[in-house]
């Protein structure tokens, strides 16, 4: 049996990341990276030569064709953006044997792509998950199991800048993950009426606030501000528990019903993605499984937010169209 096979499609800012932690990883494997920039491969290489890597990383191709790619694969992580992913997939599920996928978000831009490439995935035996990664971190492991009886979850976000189009999936699926629940209808009208230009060119953002509540009635509120740099602040709160959370300085208070509402202050790390994709691929190649959200549960979380944002950019734009430039 020949060494496990990991490849990576996109080799820009979080591509490079991803190559990072795979240097950690704590087993034999053989490394693909594939990007059709020579300039972000280049880059990403000087990025993998910074880290200490363990000695399992028993060979790495860089290569500017997926057709290069080896025809059978273990893991693919794919961390393009979300204009060319379905056409990536499609390229790389139709001409190669791949037994799982790591997916960055946001998946896609256009609603359609998510039921096109789920039915791909499903003929092709393939198992996929989506690197929302706050599922991971021990505080939300914390909070989730302090929350276990709550029944509805009153969870806020606000900060400058926070990227709505880009970030707010990470919450969602945090939400999703706190109150077990998957059935959520979001609303737009508290959007700010102007889109902001993204330094990648073709990409928009926004800000303002969406907002919307689940199934059960656990609600959901995001907010970035146009403009400052009020920090990214966290609001946790259900008929058991008070919950505020500063990821940015690693901190969290607590007040609970059972403690009589005292409040306790909890010191956390973040896990960069720089330290944390091993991770993921070493359980998915130990197991079948991970700690991410698989596809089938993403997707039914991505589509509120990317319905509801697209139906805002046609509002903005007066146009018509079927794709929310959004990655």
């Amino acid at each position: 049996m020949g060494l496990p096979k990991i490849a990576l499609i996109g080799a820009g800012q979080i591509g490079s990341r991803h190559l990072q932690a795979l240097a950690l990883i704590n087993r034999e494997i053989a490394l693909e990276v594939v990007d059709p920039s020579q300039h972000s491969l280049d880059i990403t290489k000087e990025r993998f030569a910074e880290v200490s890597r363990t000695s399992y990383v028993k060979s790495i191709r860089f290569l500017t064709e997926l057709d290069n790619l080896s025809n059978m694969l273990d893991v693919v992580v794919v961390a393009t953006n979300a204009d060319v992913r379905r056409a990536v997939l499609e390229k790389l599920l139709d001409n190669k044997k791949v037994k799982y996928l790591l997916l960055e978000k946001v998946l896609f831009q256009r609603i359609e792509d998510y039921h096109a490439i789920g039915e791909l995935m499903e003929l092709k035996g393939v198992r996929a998950w989506v690197n929302c990664g706050r599922r991971m971190w021990p505080i939300y492991k914390t909070l989730k199991n302090k929350l276990n009886n709550n029944p509805k979850i009153n969870y806020s976000i606000s900060g400058s800048k926070i990227g709505l189009g880009c970030n707010s999936i990470h919450f969602l699926d945090t939400l999703a993950y706190l109150s077990r629940e998957s059935e959520f209808k979001l609303k737009f009208d508290q959007l700010d009426s102007e889109l902001v230009t993204c330094k990648r060119p073709g990409f928009v953002e926004f800000t303002g606030t969406l907002y919307g509540v689940s199934k059960k009635g656990s609600t959901l509120s995001i907010t970035s501000y146009s403009e400052g740099n009020a920090p990214v602040v966290v609001t946790i709160n259900s008929s058991e528990l008070c919950c505020i959370v500063k990821e940015g300085i690693g901190r969290t208070w607590i007040s609970e019903r059972s403690n009589n509402w005292q409040w306790e202050e909890l010191i956390f790390d973040i896990p960069m993605q720089s330290r944390s994709t091993h991770l993921v691929i070493q359980q998915i190649l130990d197991e079948g499984e991970c700690g991410l959200p698989g596809y089938k549960e993403s997707a039914q979380l991505h589509l509120p937010i990317l319905s509801t944002l697209l139906e805002h950019y046609k509002y903005v734009k007066e146009e018509e169209t079927t794709i929310c430039p959004i990655t």
